[in-house]
């Protein structure tokens, strides 16, 4: 076999093994998905309201099916960015713990960094987790490990969900 078939036999097999890694974690986080933070019914949501330490607190309402932001701002909101706000609530589990087994101090969770009400049921968010970027979450008194690919949206500035002038 000649260098260049080999070499190429060897990026091929590289490629498929790479793609097959990707495949099986593609694989391993959809049925993730099927173990959601909350239960929420999240058409049902009426009212939102997220706190963080850095930032502005932000309050929603829905009236006649469309977000209105209540507070900083008394302004319609964007609705696909409100929803996406909601939607954490539906963020794929990873682990679940007990609260009492974790120490929430060292999570982040005690005072929380961000706290984000649906209808009444509170979700405190903590810190990372060092090893794979998963975020403490604590709602129910149970601590799950959630992949945090939300965070930008909790600390935003309320200006971002602010519908946009037609």
């Amino acid at each position: 076999m000649k260098r260049r078939t080999r070499t190429l036999v060897f990026l091929l097999a590289a490629v498929a093994l790479l793609g097959a890694a990707v495949f099986a974690e593609i694989r391993r986080e959809q049925t993730l998905a099927f173990d959601p933070l909350t239960t929420i019914d999240l058409a049902a949501v009426r009212s939102l309201a997220v706190t963080c330490n850095a930032c502005k607190p932000r309050r929603f309402d829905k009236v006649d099916g469309h977000w209105q932001m209540r507070e900083p701002f008394a302004r319609a909101a964007d609705d696909a960015a409100v929803d996406r706000l909601a939607a954490i609530a539906h963020a794929p589990v990873r682990f679940r713990h007990a609260a009492g087994e974790l120490e929430a101090s060292k999570l982040g969770l005690d005072p929380p960094q961000a706290t984000l009400t649906l209808d009444g049921t509170t979700l405190k968010f903590g810190t990372t987790d060092a090893i794979h970027g998963d975020r403490y979450v604590e709602v129910g008194g149970l601590i799950a490990l959630v992949p945090d690919r939300f965070s930008a949206r909790l600390f935003a500035a309320p200006e971002n969900e602010l519908a946009k002038p037609k």
